[in-house]
């Protein structure tokens, strides 16, 4: 059988590529990582790689440069793809310069592509499989394929014990405050959005027969997923995302039980998976869990608020209208769709009139966009249906899981007046049209002979940009400043001269000094942080108008289209993957200020109530809050600036008074803890409770279950310290520390 090696960060497009190779015989593997990729290349053999150019790490052109240097990858044709470098230059670059057999433009032809790959492979294209006569019954279920009991790891068996135990729990301990009810009359899509209208933080059970789950929510997004069913193990899951084979899941399973580590440990010592795949196999693993209960046309729910989530180093990864519109798609048929949807026919689709709904992100995809912006409210389903932008099916798919997560509403009758422009309309207008960046280069390669070039599709024209309000506003400077991208990063020092936050080799752990570099310090959400802040801070000395970026003169018109492009730069789903208390709540404030700027200037008689006390002089205040946060950023920033000296003591005392002024921070904590233990490893148990308090506030930090695992390890528990260390992949699958870690510890147990 032919092995073909698909490498795409893009999870759709992996996916759909291959289910496409499955289908015409191909064994299919596939990598998001360049690096990995590599690896992969020269540890498996692959008859074909299809490789997109655009890549974390080292992109497309670079990941071809180091296979054909192999002995392998001489001979193995590498057809490269892209969504971005697709004109006649970058096509004729790829086949001549970077020996690609041939270039295909995304999004791919499905039988271009095979058509590619039989003149790529010849005799070696998989042969259609001959129609086989018809089959004996199957064998009867072995116990494991009903209950996964031999391919559940410690922490699987760990979780079904808690959902057990919560679920007996809650059960105990009714709340009148809790709601109640079964799927039998409110499906699982509609009892999400309600809690998601709500933004409710809370636990909810769902329970049918002996099947319990339980999934948290905060401040409305479904944020984990628990359940008592082994069979739901990452063994299964990887298999079937072709990330690792049969064989090498056994072999895992074997090592697992031997060694009691966790498989995706095992798996990446093996080699066989990279931290990329590992958290993705992970998320793919915790998704169809939820996606299960959107099967169920009978069970049990009972919400219960102001139950925090657990703090997990993994989150679902999607906001609550993707989980609805992704669940909807997979676990509803036309049956299923006939019964929910009886009778809306000749209803007319409104778009939300409330931005919090309608500009939620649901990750659809540009056909599902265009049908969604006809949802004008002057198109009544049947209507919507017979454009045929899509399949009758998936367009009702479409329409009931957009009418679940109240992006759009069914009523009786059509809207007053012509079309009005909708939410989603607005929305993709005011998406900026970024250029490619630029052509990445390599050392030109000595091309191989090139196949005839496939036809070259001229690059669309991009779309006029909609012209901001502000931008001819005459906004005021705070804002402009702090609306501007940020400044680029320092430059790197040079290899060899990074300075190390550690304590001086020879110390506690010597393989210390190393690891903790200079460019971890100051992280993105640090830098997150200091710019929304300094937003927020702008955002409050100014009036309404300046918020909006419209002059006193502006149409309601220019208000709302403004309203519309700062509400979605700032809604509460751009930034709910984020775990650090601080970034939601300066995002949610500066959402707040632009709505109620919106309401007060769309509304005559407030408007003519604000201008009138424009004119007295009335001034807004600073706000307390953002005071506090921009002052606990800069101790937090000197409390770096004193790691970076090995200044332990000191870098302390900076972190405590960070946490006196913001404790939500979770980074804080983290920083307090390593910088007690460098200071004085007796203070151990102090580090450690600080850092578990930072976890609790960010469960995606990866430096605290780096930090705890370097502690653990100090202390002589490698079995502790290896479980953090698989936590900090799982959060961050770059975190060259933890890797390094984990083969240390892998080494020492052989």
């Amino acid at each position: 059988m032919a092995n073909i090696l698909i490498v795409d960060d893009d999870r759709s497009t992996q996916r759909v590529l291959a289910d496409a190779l499955s289908k015409l015989g191909f064994t299919v593997t596939v990598e998001r990582d360049g690096e990995w990729a590599v690896k992969t290349f020269e540890k498996k053999g692959f008859d074909a790689v299809l490789l997109d150019l655009l890549l974390p790490g080292l992109n497309g052109y670079e990941v071809a440069r180091q296979l054909r240097e192999s002995v392998r990858g001489r001979k193995t044709p590498i057809i490269m793809i892209s969504g971005v470098y697709k004109n006649a230059i970058h096509q004729r670059e790829a086949v001549h310069k970077h020996g690609a057999f041939a270039f295909l433009e995304k999004p791919i032809d499905l039988k271009h592509l095979e058509a590619t790959l039989k003149d790529a492979l010849g005799d070696r294209f998989p042969a259609p499989e001959p129609v086989k006569p018809p089959q004996p019954p199957p064998p009867p279920l072995e116990e494991d394929d009903v209950t996964g009991e031999f391919m559940a790891d410690d922490q699987q068996r760990e979780e079904v014990q808690a959902v057990e135990q919560q679920a007996r729990q809650v059960k105990a301990a009714p709340s009148a405050q809790t709601a109640s009810g079964d799927f039998s009359r409110k499906p699982f899509a509609e009892v999400l959005a309600e809690i998601y209208r709500w933004r409710a933080t809370g636990a909810l059970r769902i329970w049918r027969q002996k099947v319990k789950k339980i999934v948290y929510f905060r401040d409305g997004t479904p944020q984990l997923v628990k359940s008592n069913l082994l069979v739901e193990c990452l063994g299964r899951v990887l298999v079937r995302e072709k990330m690792i084979s049969e064989a090498e899941c056994e072999e895992s399973l074997k090592r697992m039980k031997s060694t009691k580590r966790m498989q995706g440990t095992v798996l990446i010592e093996m080699g066989c998976i990279s931290p990329h795949n590992l958290q993705h196999g992970l998320l793919t693993q915790m998704q169809e869990k939820l996606y299960d209960a959107f099967r169920w046309d009978t069970g049990e729910y009972q919400f219960t608020p102001r139950v925090s989530p657990p703090p997990e180093p993994l989150t679902l990864g999607m906001t609550c209208a993707q989980l609805i519109h992704e669940g909807v798609r997979r676990a509803y048929d036309a049956k299923r769709l006939a019964r929910v949807l009886k009778g809306i026919d000749g209803l007319y689709v409104h778009p939300s009139d409330e931005p919090l709904y309608a500009l939620q992100d649901a990750g659809l995809g540009e056909e599902e966009k265009e049908l969604l912006q006809m949802a004008d409210g002057h198109k009544t389903v049947a209507t919507l249906r017979a454009l045929e932008l899509l399949p009758a099916l998936e367009t009702d798919r479409l329409i009931y899981a957009m009418k679940c997560a109240q992006m759009i509403e069914l009523r009786d009758s059509p809207s007053e007046g012509r079309p009005r422009v909708s939410f989603a309309e607005i929305a993709a207008a005011s998406r900026a049209d970024s250029l490619p960046p630029p052509l990445p280069q390599t050392a030109s390669l000595p091309p191989p002979l090139p196949p005839p070039l496939p036809k070259s599709v001229a690059p669309a024209a991009a779309p006029s940009l909609l012209e901001l309000p502000w931008k001819d506003a005459g906004l005021a400077q705070p804002v402009a400043a702090a609306l501007a991208p940020p400044p680029p990063p320092p430059a790197s020092p040079p290899r060899g001269e990074e300075p190390v936050v550690a304590r001086p080799a020879g110390s506690l752990l010597p393989e210390l000094s190393e690891v903790v570099s200079l460019k971890n310090l100051s992280n993105e959400e640090s830098v997150s942080r200091e710019r929304l802040a300094a937003k927020v801070s702008a955002m409050r000395r100014l009036d309404y108008f300046e918020i909006l970026g419209v002059k006193q003169t502006a149409t309601r018109e220019d208000i709302k289209r403004s309203y519309f492009t700062l509400a979605r730069e700032f809604h509460p789903d751009r930034h709910f993957q984020s775990a650090s208390g601080e970034l939601r709540q300066l995002a949610q404030e500066i959402y707040d200020l632009i709505s109620i700027a919106h309401d007060t200037l769309t509304d005559p008689m407030e408007r003519q109530r604000y201008v009138a006390e424009l004119a007295q002089g009335v001034k807004r205040e600073q706000n307390e809050d953002v005071g506090r946060i921009l002052a606990a950023e800069g101790k937090f920033q000197r409390g770096e600036e004193l790691m970076r000296q090995r200044q332990y003591a000191q870098a302390s005392q900076s972190f405590t008074e960070a946490i006196a002024l913001y404790a939500e921070e979770g980074e804080f904590h983290a920083w307090l803890g390593w910088s007690l233990f460098q200071a004085d490893p007796s203070r151990a148990e102090d580090a450690l409770r600080s850092i578990e308090q930072a976890i609790s506030l960010n469960p995606r930090l990866d430096k605290s279950y780096l930090f705890l695992g370097y502690i653990h390890k100090a202390n002589g528990r490698p079995d502790k310290a290896e479980k953090q260390f698989e936590k900090a992949i799982q959060t961050n699958p770059d975190c060259t520390e933890a890797l390094r870690e984990l083969r240390l510890l892998g080494r020492a147990r052989k």
